[in-house]
């Protein structure tokens, strides 16, 4: 029921043209079926008719059908008003909750399973519409002028075809529950050729370094076989139910045949009467098959409806308090106060680390892989909440921030930046909303990308493909930068942000960080100690804890320090 209370909610914010749709679409199934009544009128009179009487019936034929195509256009102008609004509304509110879910939660989701979930939902939304609110509606009104009608010529006939009804309705359920978990089993494999799908296209070089193409195929012929097997139990449970449905159908049409076949012997019905009759019949049971079909691809689009909105109710972990205080971030100096940290059903990331990162200055977290490095940025972005403690932006609270204001005066270059397939200029200045070309290409200039980009065909339109993979890793690095450059926060987070950039474009960009700098707050994560010699402080972290404080040269005179080992192996290996 939750599942169609969202679905009708979406409906229901256009509630005008919803009643409108339904209401008209009533009144275009009623005209339909009041023909056969025509029909009747016309056997039973065919001759005693005068011109009169015999035009008299023409135009109420002629306005029966008039008012069906009337009504039945009106139906279909007023739903694709609602419908159109509702189902982007829907996709809208569905991106928009996956926009706003935590970073831990898209680090360990399957993107290709959840591109089929938003496909199949998508599809779902439109065939529930169309089924329920359409069809359904239409079944529902031709079944009560058809129970009229035979009741209009025998009681026992509405007896016949409630019994028919009936056996119709429960084996219909029988293979409905079989289809739907067959279905439910059909999806999971669904899901999982899709992941493998995306996952292979998303991960394609390395395929291709490795010349496992063959490989990848295999591993897809593999997965369909599940897929296949499912799919054909899935067919079989269906061809079962259309041929149980016929012979239903069929059995209940020669049982009201047999039962009117004495009083057409003994002329107790008019040839009118059994024109109605027949005319119901030949209609009423295909259509009710047809019902029985619809309820099965309603509670079939169900189960695909039900899984995308099942994404809305993935929790928000990190939320913004209801009144977050109001962010400037004028000076950009950051505190950890007693600050400890685990990953979820991991062990202690961070233990009671207090450090002050001073405004203006250069800060550089140092040490051994898996020390807490990128953990205490991470916290500083709010994409994970402490455990105890609390980290401070000049003197604010960040858990009373909201995040986005938190965010946006903060830049960050990662180890691996993640590019739009779009042009550079779009790349570069995607952190602000009204960024200019020369907001842009200064930028760039700063990052020492400009005079690469210039000498591209297309310049600042150049796209860059999917994740960048137009641009080399130096490249991708410096567009990364670029956007820090361009946004312009007072606190900067560079993890290992020249890691993959040669000597020259590396002293480059230091030069471009020395005058970045200057007002600034500069957190520096390095495994390469040569580019972090020159911090205002370097705080050295072993298993979740500070172990050493100071500037290069103090430290690097610490017999037994963990930054002077680090150091020496460094130095050492750059002599061999």
């Amino acid at each position: 029921m939750k599942t169609f209370k969202t679905f009708y909610s979406f409906l229901w914010k256009y509630k005008g043209y919803f009643i409108g749709a339904i209401f008209t679409g009533l009144l275009s199934t009623a005209s339909g079926n009041f023909v056969p009544f025509v029909y009747r009128y016309i056997v039973d009179n065919f001759y005693n008719f005068t011109t009169k009487t015999f035009f008299t019936v023409i135009a109420v034929y002629g306005l029966t059908r008039i008012g069906m195509i009337l009504f039945n256009n009106l139906s279909g102008f007023w739903g694709s008003k609602y419908f159109i609004k509702a189902v982007s509304d829907a996709r809208i509110k569905v991106f928009n909750h996956l926009q706003n879910l935590d970073f831990a939660f898209h680090s360990t989701k399957r993107s290709g399973e959840f591109i089929s979930k938003i496909k199949r939902g998508d599809n779902a939304f439109s065939n529930i519409d169309q089924d329920l609110n359409s069809e359904f509606v239409d079944d529902f009104v031709r079944l009560i002028i058809a129970t009229f009608a035979f009741y209009f010529i025998s009681v026992n006939l509405v007896f016949i075809f409630f019994i028919a009804i009936f056996f119709i309705v429960v084996v219909s359920i029988y293979f409905i529950k079989k289809s739907l978990a067959i279905r439910a089993e059909h999806n999971k494999e669904e899901d999982n050729i899709s992941h493998l799908t995306a996952d292979n296209l998303i991960s394609y070089e390395t395929v291709k370094y490795f010349a496992n193409e063959k490989r990848e195929v295999l591993n897809l012929k593999k997965a369909f076989e599940p897929w296949t097997a499912s799919l054909e139990k899935y067919m079989l449970v269906l061809r079962r139910m259309g041929v149980s449905l016929r012979a239903i159908s069929f059995f209940a049409m020669m049982s009201i045949l047999v039962f009117l076949m004495p009083d057409i012997v003994d002329k107790k019905i008019s040839a009118g009467d059994f024109v109605l009759v027949f005319t119901f019949m030949i209609q009423i049971f295909p259509n009710i098959e047809k019902i029985m079909w619809r309820l099965r691809g309603i509670m079939r689009n169900y189960t695909d409806l039900k899984d995308y909105f099942d994404i809305l109710d993935y929790p928000l972990v990190i939320k913004d308090i209801e009144n977050p205080i109001a962010f400037s971030c004028d000076k950009g100096e950051v505190v950890f106060d007693n600050v400890s940290f685990s990953y979820p059903g991991g062990q202690e990331a961070i233990k009671n680390i207090s450090a002050i990162m001073p405004a203006g200055k250069s800060s550089a977290l140092v040490g051994r892989s898996g020390s807490g490095k990128t953990t205490m940025t991470k916290l500083l972005m709010r994409v994970y909440d402490p455990v105890e403690g609390k980290i401070l932006a000049d003197n604010c609270d960040i858990s009373q921030i909201k995040k986005e204001d938190l965010r946006r005066n903060i830049g960050i270059v990662p180890q691996e930046p993640i590019l739009f397939n779009s042009t550079i200029g779009y790349n570069i200045g995607y952190p602000l909303d009204n960024a200019t070309k020369e907001n842009i290409e200064e930028a760039a200039k700063l990052a020492n990308l400009h005079d690469f980009i210039v000498s591209l065909e297309k310049g600042y339109d150049t796209v860059v493909g999917e994740r960048g993979v137009r641009l080399s890793g130096g490249q991708k690095q410096r567009l990364a930068i670029a956007r820090v450059f361009l946004l312009n926060p007072k606190i900067i987070i560079f993890d290992e942000a020249t890691s993959h950039l040669d000597s020259e474009s590396e002293r480059l960009i230091q030069d471009s960080l020395e005058e970045l700098s200057k007002g600034k707050t500069l957190i520096i994560i390095a495994h390469r100690l040569s580019t972090i010699m020159r911090a205002d402080k370097i705080i050295v972290l072993d298993q979740g804890k500070i172990i050493e404080e100071g500037l290069h040269d103090d430290l690097i005179s610490k017999t037994g320090g963990i930054y002077k080992k680090l150091w020496d192996l460094q130095t050492e290996h750059e002599i061999e």
